[in-house]
């Protein structure tokens, strides 16, 4: 007896439709912003040099 069959491909069957569901799922991940050192290191400088304005107007 024959199983009807449905056309569903298994991308591990194949490595190019493997590799491309592979890179898909990397896209995806790295699309989210990431803040690194240099964004914070920013950051708390001007945080510290706004401290320091307001530190120096309120005396």
């Amino acid at each position: 007896m024959a199983e009807n069959v449905q056309n569903e491909q298994d991308p591990g069957a194949n490595t190019q439709m493997f590799r491309a569901f592979v890179n898909e799922g990397q896209t995806e991940a790295t699309a989210e912003p990431k803040l690194n050192g240099r964004v914070l290191a920013v950051v708390g400088a001007a945080v510290v040099l706004i401290a320091v304005i307001a530190a120096i107007a309120v005396f």
